[in-house]
């Protein structure tokens, strides 16, 4: 019963930091958020990545999806007290598009202790760009041959449901991995190192690995590939992909970024913008934060 009460008081906690973040960056001032660029360069991108990013922590997963399913809950409060147009901050892995694409903000930065969560938000950001609608996203995300019939109207849990029958591919897998690697170092001039192509390749790994049934704590280490998975299938007590992606706020409203093409179509000119930064920082860090509010 105490780790049930815990685990309420965090998700309470949760809602209303989101709820206070949200308020208090995207309703700023009209003036204020006219003044906010929609649309970054490519080599403005990657100095705000560079220079205000700390060094990497460490943190007890990968976290490669999000672990709390009652995320979208706020939403509704949110776009009643937010203006579109401003300036999001969130925290951790892809949840942050799905409120994006509610809140509709002109920039956003995603922090996160862990380096990983940037090289994360890196490759999303490769496969989304070069994905023009959401089952071919899904395909490239999960290096799975788009099946056949799919239409681009399908519901999230059709098309997800769909990509669980399909076994992954190691051929698309590295020929994928290389195309995103191209994009972001040769298309975007991004001066990646070993070390974060190394990250991407373990993010990726693990999404064509575990297909929508990615859970947040997936495996351990850096390796293991080959599988497939779907709905239900809690790792540990954790959601899937699918499972989170298939959630709604309290309404019954279904407001995930896979939702429908138009909340992918949304996300993808942010991404295709350079208007998501994602950014290596501690919350109580020296660096990150501050150098986004400066």
């Amino acid at each position: 019963m105490g780790s049930r009460n815990s685990r309420r008081a965090v998700r309470r906690k949760i809602g209303a930091l989101a709820m206070a973040a949200a308020i208090a960056f995207t309703s700023a001032p009209r003036l204020a958020a006219q003044e906010v660029p929609a649309l970054l360069a490519d080599s403005t991108f990657w100095k705000l990545v560079t220079d205000f990013s700390e060094p990497g922590g460490s943190f007890r997963s990968d976290n490669f999806v999000s672990n709390e399913m009652a995320f979208q809950y706020v939403i509704p409060a949110l776009q009643k007290t937010t203006i579109p147009g401003g300036v999001y901050l969130g925290v951790g892995p892809d949840q942050n598009f799905t409120y994006i694409v509610a809140l509709r903000p002109k920039l956003s930065f995603i922090f996160d202790i862990r380096r990983g969560n940037l090289e994360e938000h890196l490759l999303c950001k490769a496969i989304i760009e070069l994905s023009e609608n959401r089952a071919d996203f899904l395909s490239r995300l999960f290096s799975r041959s788009r099946p056949a019939g799919l239409d681009n109207a399908a519901s999230a849990d059709v098309m997800l449901n769909a990509y669980a029958g399909v076994a992954a591919s190691d051929t698309l897998y590295q020929k994928n991995l290389k195309v995103v690697k191209d994009w972001l170092t040769v298309h975007h001039g991004f001066a990646l190192g070993d070390s974060d192509l190394a990250g991407i390749e373990h993010v990726y790994s693990a999404f064509s690995a575990a297909g929508p049934g990615l859970t947040y704590n997936f495996g351990s280490g850096r390796g293991g590939r080959g599988g497939r998975g779907g709905f239900g299938g809690y790792g540990h007590g954790m959601p899937t992909y699918a499972d989170l992606m298939v959630q709604t706020d309290r309404t019954g409203g279904h407001r995930s970024y896979i939702a429908n093409e138009a909340n992918y179509r949304a996300l993808r000119e942010m991404e295709l913008n350079n208007a998501i930064v994602p950014l290596a920082g501690n919350f109580a860090g020296d660096k990150a934060i501050k150098s986004v509010a400066a």
